[in-house]
């Protein structure tokens, strides 16, 4: 799967699929009847979550974890 198929198909779920940050590379995804966005990578996370293999709130936990490791 490329991510533009990834893209394809979140966006026929439902969801908003923006293009990716310049500085990231992550993909915002918001959540379909949601003003709420959780950033993917693009590649393997991205596929599984169109795949339905990861969920949103797997990923939001992974952000979550991510940014604690960079707090001081």
């Amino acid at each position: 799967m490329k991510d533009q198929d990834a893209f394809e198909i979140l966006r026929a779920e439902g969801h908003f699929v923006a293009e990716p940050d310049l500085q990231t590379g992550r993909v915002r995804v918001w959540l379909r009847g949601s003003d709420e966005a959780v950033e993917v990578e693009p590649g393997r996370e991205l596929h599984e979550l169109a795949e339905g293999k990861l969920t949103v709130e797997e990923i939001q936990v992974r952000r979550e974890e991510e940014a604690a490791v960079r707090r001081p």
